[in-house]
């Protein structure tokens, strides 16, 4: 299988042409993925960062081609500009250009499964199951694409997109160092943020491996019958255990984990779920995302209206924990995470 420049490290590259009995200076190599990676040029050739003999080695045996852009849709409201590109096996991938408070700066939310296998209830993604793992390459070229067609700084990338990260954890890793390294797409790792709906054994050794991504956690309810069904794979990785993995990563980091919570309208905001809450991460700290479900014909919850949203926050005061509200963004036009991929997925069954 031919390697995807997109998705090698400067070693990789290294290690590859070498292969082919042509020498390759790791530094050289470091100087193209700058290029490419760091400038978004593919005109190498033109510019020549690399000696012609090395040029023609890795036109030769090296892929570059981009994700077809299908479908590219802003919303009025909130401004973000969402993308469904198309892989060469024709694989849809969903990407959003989210517009951060500083102006002129953005952020890209990534997609790391076409699909999702976590069959979270309240999620356009985990109903279309899991089509397959994305690979590296199309996983950076989402940042490289959108970057490419974003007037402003890109400042931050997120792992909250279609799937599941930690279940593709290997390429996600990978695919976050390409991200921020120094000669690669250069974003702060601080401001590389990977989600997890609470894949244990993942979280462990995310935390073992010790690496500089921030990660946060889906915890969505504490309350153990509730969030069985809203994330069943709570019931294989049950909620004590997810909470002595979020109290060791806590440890490690000497931070406060972050956890994301979906407020969903008669749901999950109950005195009941702070509670529990408490119970749960007594000795951990942790500060709190509250993120509105998006709406979905399909899945049959709604967001809290205001009423709710603030009784639940007067409740959570007492948990002494920082609490930032996050807005879902796409919902206006129809576009929110799963809805461009599920309705082109449905076009098709239906055409077929």
């Amino acid at each position: 299988m031919t390697p995807h420049l997109f998705g090698l490290s400067p070693e990789d590259l290294v290690s590859f042409i070498q292969g082919f009995g042509e020498p390759f200076p790791l530094d050289q190599a470091r100087r193209l993925q700058a290029h490419v990676l760091g400038d978004g040029k593919l005109d190498f050739i033109v510019k020549k960062p690399v000696r012609k003999t090395l040029q023609k080695k890795i036109l030769e045996n090296c892929a570059m081609h981009l994700l077809k852009m299908v479908e590219k849709v802003e919303d009025p409201v909130d401004k973000s500009v969402r993308y469904l590109f198309e892989s060469p096996d024709h694989t849809l991938i969903e990407t959003v250009c989210i517009p951060l408070l500083k102006p002129g700066h953005f952020s890209v939310c990534l997609s790391s499964q076409a699909g999702c296998a976590m069959g979270c209830d309240f999620c356009a993604t985990g109903r279309m199951g899991l089509k397959r793992n994305l690979e590296i390459w199309e996983i950076v070229a989402q940042f490289w694409q959108v970057r490419s067609q974003t007037q402003g700084r890109i400042s931050g990338a997120v792992f909250m997109g279609q799937g599941e990260p930690l279940h593709n954890y290997d390429n996600v890793i990978r695919a976050a160092r390409l991200l921020s390294s120094p000669s690669g797409c250069r974003v702060d790792s601080k401001n590389i943020t990977i989600s997890t709906v609470g894949l244990v054994p993942q979280i462990k050794r995310y935390t073992e491996e010790d690496h500089p991504f921030r990660l946060i956690i889906s915890l969505t309810s504490a309350v153990k019958e509730k969030r069985d069904a809203l994330l069943p794979i709570s019931k294989q990785w049950p909620l004590t255990e997810l909470a002595e993995a979020i109290k060791a990563y806590a440890l490690k980091r000497k931070e406060r984990v972050t956890l994301a919570w979906v407020l969903m309208k008669g749901v999950n905001s109950g005195a009941d779920e702070v509670a529990a809450l408490k119970e749960l991460l007594e000795d951990t700290p942790f500060k709190l995302n509250l993120i509105d479900v998006n709406d979905a014909r399909e899945n049959g919850y709604q967001r809290a209206d205001e009423g709710e949203r603030k009784a639940f926050l007067r409740i959570l005061q007492e948990l002494h924990v920082p609490i930032v509200r996050r807005y879902s963004v796409g919902n206006q036009s129809h576009s929110a995470c799963g809805m461009l991929a599920g309705k082109r997925f449905k076009d098709l069954e239906m055409a077929v």
